[in-house]
């Protein structure tokens, strides 16, 4: 069982603590750019901006985590997070109005370079350390532990607003981080990741090498395309959420009157629905359902756009936060264990690409969109997300996970249910 699996046990702590520092930030500095500039647009421009930044370091980024320790990159991406995150609490406290909104931006670019190092390391941590009858329920769960993590994040942050500032609430934030880099580097695993000696030497020739080592990558995986398929639907769930999360204040501003815990409960909502998928994950993470979860999410934001009940918001945030975990655990769980053993990592950083090209090229549509009526704004996300479930359903027609283990080929058995798949060799 899941739970009496140490490295799982562990790391699911440690998501669950960060995504409370998360919750904090992601909601203060929502309000902080939308108080300070009064648009939803700024917000986006920063989500956009962190996606290029992924799009920049992602290609270095695979074949460096690929040959180090996972467990020490996790660490110290932690460590660089909670540096960038205080400088963000010192710009903010210090610079007056709209003249520290460039050096915010600035620095939350930054941030989305540590951040994405940090998931490549959790990628291939878990292809290693987390055992693979589990690698399903495990996948599903780190969606359920950010969530929770998330929402006790909001709940403390109406506590800390009550008797201070959003500067505050950053330095939460920071406490979070170091508390999670700390956990991990203390953390004992037995399993060899098959790391060579780290030395100067070594890492340059990673670097230099990184056009050969995807070039080989990219040839072993090339008698089944629909995987690089799989790799750019990953964009689709984190552009929704990112487009909930830019678009959930200004929804709130129009129909609930701003009021604060509004937002929170919204969100909790689609924690709410995540959690409640997550205990399903059985019988709905599966290949033929991939479409449907997609569809499932453009549903939500149109329901979003359609309608300004608060019971219909309230109903579309459980549908978005319901299909979004089935379809990014599917994928999740599929590519680690499709990917070799000397891959892991550099199918994380395939996979935060697709989610770094996604959020540079359509958070501006919907920023955009956005700017001109919430509802527009909405109806850009449905629309995006109706194209991700035509790829979906090409996937769920004809992806034909591999039956036997191939050389440089992660093993993977031929069910199209994750749930059902058992690393062997």
């Amino acid at each position: 069982m899941l739970r009496n699996d140490r490295v799982a046990r562990t790391m699911l702590g440690v998501i669950t603590l960060s995504s409370v520092g998360v919750g904090i930030h992601t909601l203060a500095m929502g309000q902080l750019l939308y108080g300070r500039t009064g648009s939803p647009a700024a917000f986006a421009f920063v989500l956009t901006l962190q996606g290029v930044a992924a799009l920049c370091v992602l290609p270095v980024c695979g074949p460096l985590v690929d040959a180090l320790d996972s467990k020490r990159v996790y660490a110290l991406c932690g460590l660089g997070r909670a540096g960038t995150v205080a400088l963000i609490v010192g710009v903010a406290a210090l610079v007056p109005g709209t003249d520290a909104v460039p050096w915010i931006v600035a620095a939350s670019a930054l941030l989305a370079v540590f951040d994405n190092v940090e998931r490549s390391a959790l990628f291939k941590l878990t292809a290693h350390h987390v055992d693979p009858d589990h690698a399903t329920r495990f996948n599903s769960m780190i969606g359920v532990a950010f969530q929770a993590g998330a929402l006790s994040g909001m709940a403390l942050l109406g506590l800390i607003l009550t008797w201070g500032t959003a500067e505050h609430a950053l330095a939460v934030d920071v406490l979070m981080s170091l508390c999670c880099a700390l956990v991990v580097s203390r953390m004992r695993l037995t399993a060899d990741e098959g790391n060579p000696p780290v030395s100067a030497r070594r890492l340059t020739r990673a670097v230099a090498g990184t056009v050969g080592e995807w070039r080989r990558m990219l040839v072993r995986h090339r008698d089944d395309r629909t995987v690089f398929l799989m790799i750019v639907l990953c964009g689709g769930d984190f552009v929704f959420a990112q487009g909930l999360s830019t678009l959930v204040i200004p929804l709130t501003a129009e129909f609930h009157g701003g009021r604060g815990w509004y937002v929170a409960a919204l969100e909790a909502t689609f924690a709410a629905g995540m959690i409640s998928a997550s205990f399903l994950t059985r019988y709905l993470v599966s290949q033929r359902l991939l479409p449907v979860w997609l569809l499932g999410q453009a549903a939500a934001a149109a329901l979003l756009a359609l309608s300004g009940s608060g019971a219909v918001h309230f109903a579309a945030f459980f549908l978005a936060g319901f299909a979004n975990l089935n379809s990014l655990t599917w994928l999740l769980t599929s590519l680690q264990q499709y990917a070799a053993d000397g891959d892991k990592a550099k199918m994380a950083s395939l996979r935060l690409l697709a989610i770094g090209l996604g959020t540079a090229a359509l958070m501006p549509v919907v920023g955009h969109f956005a700017a001109g009526s919430l509802g527009a704004g909405f109806w850009s996300v449905a629309a995006t997300m109706a194209l991700f479930a035509l790829g979906g359903l090409v996937v769920a027609r004809r992806h034909r996970p591999r039956t036997t283990t191939a050389p440089g080929v992660g093993p993977v058995r031929g069910e199209a249910r994750p749930a059902a798949a058992v690393a062997v060799g």
